[in-house]
């Protein structure tokens, strides 16, 4: 079958030190060609595992521009030779791409599956590797929905006995990734607003005609993820795992977290290059959103930096969330959580110890909340978080009935003086 990727060749390297940047296009195991993009990158810019050029690339908007461009037209041309039983030789590939044309799609021939493949490949180089992850649980999905659809999964079938059908199987017959069947509400309402996102970015390419989507409802629930008080990170802080080198180096991870608000997937790659010592800042791109911030070093932040030489270990994300709870135990945050979680129209209760509750997400929401019930006005904090939204960033703010009874007095007290 036809593929096409982003390629260079490490060992032909230029006096400059640079190598010409390609998309290579396979017919065939034998039958290839290299597109030259027109640029050349030196090879500590390239990313071999992603297929892409890093974001540390000179010029990274524009060559990602071109290869993004590339790319989507080999889709096109693929799609245009699949509707019209045609065979997609290198020589008719070059051919097409020379003549740059626009392809009139029969929609009702598009398959859903190939374009979720081309979708995936086209938002690889623009969003985090989380986010591709969610992509490919939309098509794992999709693709184990097949058994249970009263009708084929297409884009003309998407209607809403197609929603009803599988939001049925997304509760009661998906597995989850623990091999447990049905996911819970805000998990079953993440793959549709997937669903959506991808359907309506396909319609506004024209690769397909309109889609009325709008009973396609994204349901949630407000989930009771906790977060940390200040007094229970110091306790944390406070414990002595000198017994135990990987969980002190999951701790100091921890702390950061819980008084940057990043998120794992910003803490495990955090190094020196983000650190502006002179003004005791963090200046780092999140990779989620792609959105720049600039946090204060603060507390603990950066007495634990210093230890590594602000270079935080690099911990992998199963490691972490497994172990981070024993943090919590040793700490005997024992504090009973009551958790009720709708899964379709029935209710899950179950009661566990805070510890256990313990997460990389808790991090995040701790500082939110900590520095929100200290008096940092939300408007700047959701600067510092990198929020896009209130609505967002009120979701993670955990304030129970004495907590908000006990701020409003406070400031009304100092409104009083």
């Amino acid at each position: 079958m036809a593929n096409y990727f982003p390629y260079i060749k490490p060992r032909y390297v230029t006096q400059e030190g640079t190598t010409v940047l390609y998309v290579r296009y396979n017919y065939d195991r034998t039958k290839r060609t290299l597109i030259s993009t027109g640029y050349n990158i030196k090879p500590e810019h390239w990313d071999e595992k992603r297929k892409w050029i890093k974001r540390a690339c000179p010029h990274f908007e524009e060559i990602d521009n071109v290869l993004t461009k590339i790319m989507s037209k080999l889709g096109e041309i693929l799609t245009y030779v699949k509707d019209n039983s045609l065979d997609p030789t290198v020589d008719f590939v070059l051919l097409e791409l020379e003549k740059n044309r626009e392809y009139e799609q029969r929609s009702n021939r598009v398959d859903m599956f190939d374009t979720l493949e081309r979708y995936i490949v086209e938002k690889s180089p623009s969003v985090s590797e989380d986010q591709i992850k969610d992509y490919r649980t939309l098509r794992k999905h999709l693709t184990n929905f097949k058994p249970y659809s009263s009708q084929p999964v297409t884009f003309r079938n998407l209607n809403l006995k197609f929603y009803n059908e599988f939001m049925d199987y997304l509760f009661y017959k998906a597995e989850k990734p623990d091999g447990t069947i049905g996911l819970l509400t805000n998990s079953a309402g993440k793959v549709v607003r997937l669903l959506k996102g991808f359907v309506n970015y396909q319609v506004a390419k024209g690769v397909i005609p309109a889609i009325d989507m709008k009973n396609f409802k994204v349901v949630e629930e407000e989930t009771d993820a906790v977060y940390l008080s200040e007094k229970e990170l110091t306790a944390i802080y406070a414990l002595d795992l000198s017994d135990d080198k990987q969980l002190e180096e999951i701790r100091d991870v921890f702390i950061v977290g819980c008084f940057t608000g990043l998120r794992y997937s910003d803490l495990s790659t955090l190094s020196p290059e983000h650190v502006d010592l002179g003004n005791e800042n963090i200046n780092i791109k999140q990779r989620k959103v792609h959105k720049a911030v600039v946090i204060p070093m603060i507390d603990y932040v950066p007495d634990i930096l210093r230890k590594y030489n602000y270079d935080l270990p690099k911990i992998p994300s199963y490691t972490f969330n497994e172990r981070v709870k024993e943090l919590g135990e040793r700490a005997k945050l024992k504090q009973k959580i009551v958790i009720v979680r709708k899964k379709g129209k029935n209710r899950e209760k179950k009661v566990f110890e805070k510890w256990e509750m313990i997460s990389s997400h808790t991090c995040r929401r701790s500082f939110c909340t900590n520095m929100y019930l200290s008096g940092f006005p939300a408007e700047e904090l959701m600067r510092i978080s990198g929020h896009k939204s209130p609505a967002a960033f009120m979701r993670y703010i955990k304030v129970d009935n004495q907590q908000a009874a006990k701020r409003l007095k406070e400031l009304r007290a100092k409104l009083a003086k």
